[in-house]
């Protein structure tokens, strides 16, 4: 943006011996609709303390990769802290095991437009959080977390009580996956992190790197291959459902990914 001055993100060393907190093992899926994508044979571990990149042109398996991880549809994932298997476990069950989700339909999706970011904290913490007591939704406690969001990520909002949708892009992106880090989960998946806020991207991208040096396995699914450059240990792309290995970033090239993401020498993760 003109006259604005972009902040440079920290980033952290990952830890190569880390545990494996998210695992896809052979994920192969069907076309749900005439315009989704079939995943095929998709294998990946991220460690903890790591973020991993996914590359790709828009319309390649982003989304339906994005939904398998979320549990919307099944998919295979290993949340080893807790030895657990949730390969047909649906969100909630993934939310109590440690995991959060970022999709990348900000509006009507990740938030409901007409609900107050204290009510839309409800919505994906009412399982995790301390929000419900004897049936009944504990909105001081939603309110104090929705308070605790905005200063911590300086999101541009007239308060806890402000409707979702009167919100600026970047300051509901800012809000969304703030709502999600502050949960502190063991993995994070984030599908198109700074879409549409440019202003809001090195705040987010911090934030993401930070939770990465906390312990946590970060997936980040995106277009921008700056953003992945800047903030992936690793980085995979998906071409027409499929996932090439994943190469580091510090020895990649933008000339290797982009081959990767025109479809020249896919070959599946190990």
């Amino acid at each position: 943006m003109v006259g604005q001055e972009i902040a440079e993100v920290k980033t952290a060393s990952p830890d190569p011996d880390g545990a494996v907190r998210l695992r896809l093992n052979g994920l192969t899926t069907t076309p749900l609709d005439l315009h989704a994508v079939a995943l095929t044979n998709i294998s990946l571990d991220v460690r903890a303390r790591e973020i991993v990149g996914i590359a790709g042109v828009a319309g390649e398996g982003q989304s339906e990769l994005s939904r398998r991880c979320r549990g919307d549809a099944d998919g295979a994932r290993r949340d080893q802290d807790r030895r657990r298997r949730l390969r047909r476990k649906g969100v909630v069950a993934r939310r109590r095991a440690g995991a959060a989700f970022v999709p990348e339909e900000r509006l009507g999706h990740a938030a409901a437009p007409d609900l107050t970011l204290a009510e839309n904290v409800v919505l994906t913490g009412w399982a995790t959080q301390d929000l419900l007591r004897g049936g009944f939704v504990a909105m001081d406690v939603a309110r104090s977390a929705a308070s605790r969001v905005i200063e911590a990520f300086d999101v541009r909002a007239g308060g806890v009580e402000a409707e979702a949708r009167t919100l600026s892009g970047g300051n509901l992106q800012k809000f969304v996956v703030g709502r999600e880090i502050q949960r502190e989960p063991g993995v994070l998946v984030v599908n198109q992190p700074t879409w549409g806020g440019r202003r809001a991207a090195a705040t987010i991208r911090q934030a993401l790197l930070d939770l990465a040096a906390r312990g946590a396995a970060v997936l980040v699914i995106s277009q921008d291959l700056d953003e992945l450059f800047e903030i992936a240990d690793r980085i995979a792309v998906i071409h027409k459902g499929e996932l090439s290995a994943p190469l580091e970033t510090a020895r990649a090239t933008r000339e290797e990914i982009g081959l990767l993401m025109a479809g020249a020498g896919t070959a599946h993760a190990a």
